[in-house]
């Protein structure tokens, strides 16, 4: 077998599990769904606040230590 007749079958291998996957996901119901955006909201503030407190001390300790 050559090479690209082992990328088609790759390929198709991928392309079946995908298919596979794809059968088995479901709709969420509105409690999960709802707890999951819950979930990612309360990071993305984490991550958010995070961020904005780096930024503060990286503003303000340059100028604090000379």
């Amino acid at each position: 077998m050559d090479i690209s007749g082992m990328q088609i079958n790759e390929v198709q291998s991928k392309l079946k599990e995908y298919y596979n996957v794809l059968k088995m996901a479901r709709k969420p119901d509105w409690e999960e769904f709802s707890m999951t955006a819950k979930v990612a909201l309360a990071v993305m503030f984490i991550v958010g606040f995070v961020g904005f407190v780096i930024y503060i001390l990286m503003e303000i300790l340059p100028g604090a230590l000379k």
